[in-house]
């Protein structure tokens, strides 16, 4: 890695990908990479020094890379792209980023940290990052979120201390590349179908992460049914616990390690954020406070907060750490008052679940209208009801056509599309309407929203592209 002099990046534009440019061109070495067209949201790398070529083709390796890292989207959608086959011409390796990054930071020798789950993982590992900031700690952080910082936002955190922080991605087992020594999850429910068979299939690629740890293997857990059966199927150790007290209550019935288990009090939100306390069964008592919305954030801070006392950081360090944290973007991000506007990157019914609760508890006197873009048809196609019963608790749904990312419409146009998800909701909600492609959301939705509602925008695909227009339209 370190006679490393140039790197070609296949699909810059990656939120994951863009972050390693970032971070191999601080490293002193030459960075090159591609996209399809042009992209005006990609100059802040080309400022950097990047040389960016907007097409795939065999050329942009005229001047042969020594390694071409790509997104395994791009492999997954388009194996013979022109610039994978001039590699192999040129006999040039080809590695995907998260095998390139986890053998790279095993070389570095930092302690490694993860945080890996169905959901939660970018603001978990954010609020990580905001804790660990300017002491002997500092992290680098590759996260698939931006981090709203003083300085603009960023989905890397170059700090110069003796950690790295990582979302343990599951998709495609992408996290089996990575060997952290302490691991964070938050939520764990059957996820990527297009990767697992079932979720039996999908529990064992995350006991093969956990086997895979190094050191001392420490996992930061919070107590959901879920990953206690989790545990005691693998019979896992090393575990410190941490949940709301009905949580902990459950807890206490099973057959687990309960060395170490935080229980989550006085929780209470308020406009400005998250107060609560964070208990032992010793009588440690640590009140926290983190400046930023929703109500669940409290679970990912205590789930970040316990990983930086396992670290070895005071607890007047963390909670001070903790006030740094103001949000990730597209993480139930909030901006206006007539109307709301709420956008949000979830993308399960479970998220779906979790951002209509937060809401209705935030908002109780407003309506909701819910604009949603499913995201991969697969996940669609297999949770299609469970979409619709969760996207029916709003009081007004449009849904927008489903984001392919690494699959492509033809093999799935006759099984799946958002008009047939629409169809299913609307038997359990009439308010349900179906508003065609991200590029048109403006001037289909700029009439029907009410500015006395709450307006959330929610997906993980590229409709943050298109709705900045149509926020700006309500000034």
């Amino acid at each position: 890695m370190k006679q490393l002099k140039h790197v070609h990046i296949l699909g810059i534009g990656g939120c994951a990908c863009s972050a390693i440019g970032e971070y191999l061109c601080e490293k002193g070495i030459r960075v090159t990479g591609s996209e399809r067209a042009k992209r005006d949201d990609l100059g802040y790398l080309e400022k950097k020094g990047i040389e960016i070529f907007y097409q795939h083709a065999a050329e942009n390796l005229n001047d042969t890379p020594q390694l071409l890292l790509y997104s395994p989207a791009v492999k997954a959608l388009a194996p013979n792209n022109p610039e994978f086959i001039e590699a192999e011409k040129r006999g040039v390796p080809q590695e995907s980023w998260e095998t390139f990054i986890g053998k790279y930071l095993l070389e570095e020798g930092r302690t490694g940290i993860t945080v890996s789950g169905s959901e939660g993982k970018g603001t978990t590992a954010g609020i990580l990052t905001a804790i660990l900031q300017e002491t002997k700690w500092d992290p680098l952080s590759i996260l698939g979120a931006q981090m709203k910082m003083p300085s603009g936002n960023s989905n890397i955190f170059m700090g110069k201390g003796c950690t790295y922080i990582l979302e343990g991605d599951e998709y495609n087992r992408n996290f089996h590349n990575y060997h952290p020594e302490i691991n964070v999850m938050i939520n764990f429910a059957f996820e990527h179908p297009e990767t697992y068979r079932d979720f039996d299939d999908y529990k064992a690629s995350f006991a093969h992460f956990f086997k895979g740890m190094t050191g001392n293997k420490k996992q930061i857990l919070h107590a959901t049914k879920n990953i206690i059966e989790f545990v005691q199927e693998n019979n896992f150790t090393n575990i410190t616990w941490f949940g709301f007290p009905e949580e902990i209550e459950f807890l206490k019935k099973s057959n687990v390690d309960m060395t170490k288990v935080w229980t989550i009090t006085n929780h209470k939100l308020s406009p400005e954020g998250n107060y609560f306390t964070l208990e032992t069964s010793d009588n440690i008592s640590l009140p926290l406070f983190v400046p930023a919305l929703p109500g669940y954030l409290a679970l990912n801070a205590t789930g970040a907060v316990l990983a930086a006392l396992e670290l070895g950081m005071s607890h007047a360090d963390v909670a001070k750490g903790l006030k740094r944290f103001t949000g990730m973007k597209r993480r139930f991000d909030v901006c206006g008052q007539k109307p709301v506007f709420i956008t949000d990157y979830g993308h399960s019914p479970e998220s779906i679940r979790h951002i209509v609760g937060e809401i209705r508890n935030i908002f109780p006197d407003r309506k909701l209208h819910l604009v949603f873009q499913p995201h991969l048809f697969s996940r669609t196609y297999n949770f299609l009801d469970d979409f619709a019963q969760s996207l029916a608790a709003a009081d007004k749904i449009s849904l927008i056509d489903i984001y392919p990312a690494r699959e492509k419409k033809e093999d799935w146009e006759d099984r799946v599309s958002s008009e047939i998800l629409a169809k299913k909701t609307t038997a359990l909600n009439p308010n349900t309407e179906y508003c065609g492609s991200p590029q048109t959301i403006t001037e289909n939705l700029k009439d029907k929203i009410d500015i006395n509602d709450v307006v959330c925008l929610m997906g993980a695909g590229d409709m943050d592209r298109y709705y900045e227009k149509l926020i700006k339209s309500f000034n």
